[in-house]
């Protein structure tokens, strides 16, 4: 084949790469409600955003995976003064360590907890 080829074929493949992308792009949901998702029942999948509980506050993210430090941060916590978990559905509360990354549409994460490492903190 001729460098002209090759870079056809090339230039073929990667619109075609992109295509595919699209189409899963347009098939994902809009927004997930992790908590009600996943209470009603339905397997973790992939989304445009995600609605997380933390403690008693709601946040909308647009990432498909977090680590346990930027979770902490969206509530405006940090791990050298709270423990995170996760309430993993039909397994119970699981901690998250600060560089753990969790992800949404695979972990089957009902909702995140946090608790003061200083029983005087929040």
């Amino acid at each position: 084949m001729t460098d002209t080829e090759n870079e056809r074929r090339e230039i073929a493949e990667l619109k075609h790469d992109v295509a595919e992308l699209e189409r899963d792009i347009e098939e994902l949901e809009e927004l997930i409600d992790l908590e009600e998702h996943i209470k009603a029942g339905h397997k973790p999948k992939k989304a445009k955003k995600y609605r997380l509980r933390i403690d008693k506050e709601k946040v909308v993210v647009e990432v498909h995976e977090m680590t346990g430090r930027q979770i902490l941060a969206l509530v405006n916590k940090t791990p050298d003064k709270y423990l995170l978990s996760m309430k993993v559905h039909g397994a119970g509360f699981k901690p998250v360590a600060p560089d753990h990354e969790v992800v949404f549409h695979s972990d089957h994460v009902e909702r995140f907890q946090t608790l003061a490492l200083d029983p005087s903190e929040g």
